[in-house]
């Protein structure tokens, strides 16, 4: 007997698309005759599937998205106060899948195909003409389109944001991820400090340690700091430069410039929305303008009669002239909403925060604190500098946080 994977997902796939294996076996025409799927991840047997041999040729055909993304985790995990807060492989799943043939109930001990495998945590978008690079020139697709999209994020920022335009005021938290692929080198992140005409007024270059394909960074002001050891970001900084440097021999690259500027913000109440985005890294987008909150109740209750048996005597009112109450509030479940408004946007800036309304992992920061949330929006409307000229981006947000009024 023998069996022979024909057919695997390409290098780079999405957990959230399909998982395609096909198989072939020596032994398909054989009277109850099935394929055994068995997928592993971490080294233990996590999912064991039988599949009949298909009628057109025999083969085994196995889906193993279903299974693969199950374990996927919430990697927001920053952690200390340097530039790296978070550097591990959770952005995917790997798994081996093993091949076996049963025969009449009995399966073979030892795998007769086997191989591994990596699934990654992002979703291809509708148009490939929607993501552009340079001067708005759209990336050339071919047979890897689905692949080829998150590929092209290796060694750079897994971001679809404008990393040459960002806004931030003094002390603002701000994270922006790294997609690290090559390996065997050293990394180092290098901060210039520049003045309103470009010109760099200061530098620091520190060796970075990349554990995992995953990086996610803080430009906070504070965090840079850190990393330099030095005051090298004051809140009369106009701006500054963070980018990551490879080198390995020879070979050596740099990645595009994060270019941030220091803006002041009018003095209303302000929020960060951190987000997963559709590359599968974290990004945060600033709420700077007039935001609204509201509290929704909802409350359970029920009814009795105003008069009430006290002593020998009904009475509508007890002894401390308190009239009986009618309806009783026995929970009182608070549930916070907000209306969220940006700044001005660009139209590039506004295309990328659709992927906000429809991330399915968000946390609004309240005084260093991050709460679980929703984006209760359920339409997003794409909007175009030539007719739109200028725009703000509004969301509306619920907070995954509930509280209750005393119990009764």
């Amino acid at each position: 007997m023998a069996i022979t994977i024909l057919d695997t997902p390409a290098t780079y796939s999405s957990m959230h698309t399909d998982l395609w294996f096909v198989s072939s076996s020596t032994n398909a025409g054989t009277t109850n005759f099935k394929f055994v799927y068995d997928i592993k991840v971490n080294g233990s047997l996590v999912a064991r599937s039988k599949v009949f041999p298909d009628v057109s040729g025999n083969y085994g055909v196995f889906n193993a998205a279903p299974v693969v993304r199950a374990y996927t985790s919430n990697y927001f995990e920053p952690s200390g106060s340097s530039l790296l807060v978070a550097s591990n492989n959770k952005l995917k799943v790997d798994y081996v899948l093993e091949v076996r043939e049963e025969v009449s109930g009995s399966i073979a001990v030892l795998p007769d195909a086997s191989g591994s495998f990596s699934a990654y945590n992002y979703y291809p978008p509708l148009f490939a003409d929607m993501i552009s690079i340079g001067n708005d020139t759209p990336l050339v697709l071919d047979d890897y389109y689905e692949n080829l999209l998150v590929e092209n994020y290796s060694d750079n920022w897994l971001t679809d944001r404008e990393v040459d335009k960002i806004e931030m005021e003094f002390g603002d938290q701000c994270f922006i991820s790294y997609f690290r692929k090559t390996t065997g080198g050293a990394y180092s992140a290098t901060i210039d400090v520049v003045n309103e005409a470009g010109s760099v007024l200061s530098t620091y270059t520190g060796s970075l340690t990349l554990a995992g394909e995953f990086n996610m960074f803080s430009l906070q002001a504070a965090a840079i700091n850190t990393f330099a050891g030095s005051t090298l970001i004051t809140e009369n900084t106009f701006g500054y430069h963070v980018y990551i440097n490879y080198v390995n021999g020879g070979t050596s690259f740099v990645s595009p410039k994060v270019k941030v500027k220091h803006v002041c913000y009018p003095k209303y109440r302000q929020y960060n929305i951190h987000f997963l985005n559709r590359l599968g890294g974290w990004d945060t987008m600033k709420f700077a303008l007039v935001n609204k909150r509201m509290t929704e109740f909802t409350r359970l209750s029920y009814r009795r009669s105003e008069w009430q048996l006290s002593g020998s005597q009904m009475s509508n009112v007890d002894g401390y002239n308190r009239y009986n109450e009618t309806t009783l509030n026995y929970s009182i479940q608070h549930k916070d909403k907000m209306h969220l408004v940006s700044d001005w946007v660009s139209e590039n800036d506004y295309e990328w925060l659709a992927q906000l309304v429809g991330s399915s992992i968000c946390y609004v920061e309240v005084l260093s604190g991050y709460f679980p949330c929703t984006i209760t929006s359920t339409s997003y409307e794409y909007k175009l500098k030539t007719s739109e000229k200028l725009f703000n981006f509004e969301v509306d947000v619920e907070v995954g946080k509930y509280i209750n009024s005393q119990y009764r």
